[in-house]
């Protein structure tokens, strides 16, 4: 809670009045982040839904209760919408090494979006999310977590699920290119900043946690030889 705290305190040196911020989906420390901001700073919030889980229908909700003018929109329209926009704000499930994101499913659409029209995204995050590992380009289905289909296909329609085949991933994979800012529990990073970070955070032997594993194996066998 200290982390989001230090991080909610830094909303108005990065909201500013009569702004229009795009989120995504459902993220505690963004909605204390927005509606901190939103005690001295009047703005509004385009929130979008987030499917299939559609978790963006709480965000905007809470957000609407706060007291900010909120607008949920469907996935599919954050392209159309963006243009409008001054900044993305959004949260994480993981921070990779190089400032790469391991976020919510749609996440990289919205980042690709926002590229594409020059609008920042921004990422609030505690340091706690950093991992210093990589995403490996043959690693892509461990980086992922493939989750039932319940929240897209009525399973009372047994004729039509044996006739398909449904993916459904849980998270995105985010370049760090995509990402302008990174609003930590320390402060403000870029994404070339992390390097430092993780250096002071871990040990180098914790860089690659399957090797450690392994190390710590053969440490023990060691000691019971």
């Amino acid at each position: 809670e200290t982390s989001r705290s230090n991080i909610t305190g830094m909303a108005l040196d990065h909201i500013h009045a009569n702004e229009v911020i795009l989120t995504f989906g459902h993220s505690t420390t963004v909605r204390e982040f927005l509606i901190h901001g939103h005690k001295k700073r009047s703005f509004r919030v385009v929130v979008c839904e987030s499917g299939p889980a559609l978790k963006g229908h709480k965000m905007a909700d809470e957000l609407s209760r706060g007291g900010i003018e909120t607008t949920l929109i469907t996935d599919s329209a954050a392209f159309a919408m963006i243009h409008v926009v001054n900044k993305v704000i959004i949260g994480t499930h993981t921070i990779m090494a190089d400032g790469a994101l391991r976020a919510p499913n749609g996440a990289h659409q919205l980042a690709l979006a926002a590229k594409h029209f020059s609008v920042p995204v921004i990422v609030c995050a505690a340091l706690y999310k950093l991992s210093p590992t990589h995403l490996c380009s043959y690693d892509e289905d461990a980086f992922n977590k493939i989750i039932g289909p319940e929240n897209m296909l009525n399973f009372s329609n047994a004729k039509l699920h044996s006739k398909v085949i449904v993916s459904n991933p849980e998270f995105d994979y985010v370049p760090s290119n995509l990402i302008e800012l990174f609003i930590t529990n320390t402060g403000g990073h870029a994404p070339s900043y992390l390097y430092r970070i993780i250096s002071e955070l871990y040990h180098p032997h914790d860089y690659d946690l399957d090797n450690m594993c392994v190390e710590d194996s053969d440490d023990e066998d060691n000691e019971r030889t």
